[in-house]
């Protein structure tokens, strides 16, 4: 039996996920044919979506009725976690009484919100339960803090092994049992194009990474050990997208986790990362596979 030919590989980045859809909806119009997905975080989301439905402007139409849902507010006003950096005096006073709460809460819980509120908002966007109600196949994300493992979830109940690779460490409650701790895929693998390495031909990536970050002002001890956590997380980003054979980066903004104000104009910035690369990928994929297929002649 053959390999899949083209794999996609969908990173993290929580709203800038939103990117996802408009490259989706580029690649669908295109008719690119995605045999195999892997996803993590948000990409895993919007990667179940595409993979349940198989049409990216439902999955965008759908987005759009999640974000005035409850499923939404549910977890938008329990919103805590924010770098984004405040101008005025108030916000910089609130921002250090936050910042402060938030040390002092640290040390006595494991997350700010519960699973709960996140299973609710992947039950409302994914159609189905499980893997195999799935048109096109898909591998999820997650990360075991105790092992320091990855965790490729590619069978079974699909809302849990969304919610698992979802769960963003300190914010949403983690899973696992007494000998795991589960959390967000994107701690060890951000973009998962090493999941698909050997299990397609040809490897597809979508970096949504927030690339663009604002100076530090004043910085306090927080912000300082945040920024550090986020180059070392950009460094393994970009290591993990080279190791694809193409790349699509859409333009994020340098845009926060959180920031689903902005769905509309990733998504626009999806489609148009896409476009700008679509002529170079149609190349690379026909000359990938032209080789692809005499091999499989070759090998009947």
């Amino acid at each position: 039996m053959t390999k899949p030919f083209l794999g996609l590989a969908l990173g993290g980045g929580g709203a800038r996920g939103a990117a996802h859809i408009g490259v989706l909806q580029e690649l669908h119009k295109e008719g690119i044919q995605i045999d195999l997905i892997a996803g993590t975080s948000a990409g895993s989301i919007i990667g179940a979506m595409y993979a349940a439905s198989g049409d990216p402007f439902w999955v965008e139409d759908h987005f759009r009725e999640f974000l005035t849902s409850d499923a939404f507010k549910g977890l938008r006003s329990r919103k805590m976690m924010d770098d984004r950096n405040p101008d005025s005096v108030l916000d910089q006073i609130a921002k250090k009484v936050k910042d402060h709460y938030v040390v002092m809460m640290g040390l006595n819980r494991e997350s700010i919100v519960k699973k709960d509120p996140l299973q609710k908002a992947i039950s409302f966007l994914i159609p189905v339960k499980r893997f195999d109600q799935l048109k096109i196949p898909m591998k999820v994300l997650a990360t075991d803090l105790q092992s320091c493992k990855d965790i490729i979830i590619e069978t079974g109940d699909l809302i849990e092994a969304l919610v698992q690779s979802s769960s963003i460490p300190g914010y949403i409650e983690p899973s696992g049992n007494e000998t795991e701790l589960i959390v967000d895929g994107g701690v060890s693998m951000p973009i998962p194009v090493p999941v698909l390495q050997g299990n397609c031909e040809f490897i597809l990536a979508v970096d949504i990474s927030r690339y663009q970050l604002r100076s530090l002002n004043n910085p306090n001890m927080i912000e300082i050990m945040k920024r550090a956590d986020m180059i070392t997380s950009l460094r393994l980003k970009f290591e993990l997208a080279q190791k694809a054979d193409f790349v699509i980066k859409p333009d994020t903004m340098g845009l926060h986790w959180s920031d689903f104000d902005e769905f509309d104009t990733l998504v626009k910035n999806g489609r148009k990362a896409a476009k700008e690369n679509i002529d170079e990928l149609k190349r690379k994929l026909d000359q990938k596979n032209s080789l692809f297929y005499k091999l499989k002649q070759w090998l009947r």
